[in-house]
């Protein structure tokens, strides 16, 4: 049995606000897996039937009488995957959370499969018909979100127009991302925090404790915010470990050695003058069958600016052997990191 619609509670809600001109008060999405049987009434339902997760409103945009909410469901930490065929969408009261409208898709739904299937979310776009005073609040305190770079981009840092006071931003951000620590310049910062540049419009992590200069542009302790997400997120798809981490471009240097169950190696070159001045080139992935035991040549650079490099992987030990550039300003192109994706 399928059901979308006001319950009875969110229609005497909404005929009250109506009334007095006030706001619909949105304050959480929750989803479950109930079924609906031929003989109940959803509209008598005042929770949901089975809830499986609860989830903060990420967007709102109103429209005339109509209002469309959007948040994300994910499998992050789920353990037994389930299909969200229904969804409730509950607002405040005056001192009590009411639920205002119901849906179930019954058999119609897509499947939320656990986590160890890889990682998956869902946008969910949920359009309402609301209060005509044009006035929409949601309640919203951000823990639960999982921010999307393209929510992120559309909303903050493609906005280069936006010229508001540094509260407005913070503002802004603490609604989007659930805290905001700092902005740049700065010349402290915690492991974990976010920090704003307003230069470039972009949220970064700190990956490690900052305490030193301060600091106009993110360095090495710092990484964009969305990379980072995007990162941890085929961390969870894929075993990485670490088998190199620095700056190496001397002939006869050994890096490391190769895991017996690698799959994959990724090698990352920066071009890097401080800690202040660096940047990051395009990573080579080399499939670990073909490369075992054979002698591998390529590039770490731009255009004419490169510096070549042949690594050895004989024995499973990974060794330059050759390390030459075009020209001097190819002087500080390194290997920076070397990673093993593992089955």
């Amino acid at each position: 049995m399928k059901f979308s619609g006001l319950t009875k509670k969110g229609r005497l809600y909404l005929a009250k606000i109506q009334a007095a001109e006030e706001p619909i008060q949105f304050t959480k999405i929750k989803f479950g897996d109930g079924k609906l049987s031929e003989h109940e009434n959803p509209a008598d339902l005042v929770d949901i039937k089975n809830i499986k997760v609860e989830k903060s409103i990420l967007n709102k945009e109103q429209k005339e009488d109509a209002v469309i909410l959007t948040t994300i469901i994910d499998n992050v930490g789920l353990v037994e995957g389930y299909f969200p065929r229904e969804t409730g969408i509950y607002v405040q009261d005056e001192d009590q959370e009411v639920l205002y409208f119901y849906m179930n898709d019954g058999d119609e739904t897509s499947w939320l499969p656990p986590e160890v299937d890889g990682p998956h979310k869902m946008e969910m776009k949920i359009n309402l018909i609301s209060s005509n005073t044009g006035s929409v609040l949601v309640h919203n305190d951000g823990k639960d979100l999982y921010i999307t770079k393209d929510y992120l981009e559309s909303n903050y840092t493609q906005k280069g127009n936006f010229n508001g006071t540094a509260q407005d931003i913070e503002d802004r951000v603490v609604a989007a991302v659930g805290q905001l620590n700092g902005m740049f310049p700065l010349s402290e910062a915690i492991a974990g925090n976010i920090y704003y540049h307003q230069g470039n419009k972009k949220f970064y992590i700190c990956k490690s404790n900052y305490n030193g200069t301060t600091i106009s542009v993110p360095n090495m302790n710092f990484e964009d915010l969305s990379v980072w997400d995007n990162r941890k997120r085929l961390e969870n798809l894929f075993k990485y470990s670490e088998i190199f981490k620095g700056r190496a471009a001397t002939k006869g240097q050994t890096l490391g050695t190769i895991p017996s169950n690698s799959k994959f190696i990724e090698i990352i070159g920066i071009n890097y003058a401080d800690d202040n001045n660096f940047y990051y080139f395009t990573p080579i992935i080399l499939r670990t069958e073909i490369i075992r035991n054979r002698d591998i040549a390529f590039t770490v650079g731009i255009t004419s600016d490169t510096r070549e490099f042949v690594l050895s992987f004989k024995n499973n030990v990974i060794t330059i052997i050759h390390s030459t550039v075009t020209n001097s300003t190819a002087d500080n192109n390194f290997i920076a990191s070397i990673l093993s994706i593992n089955s």
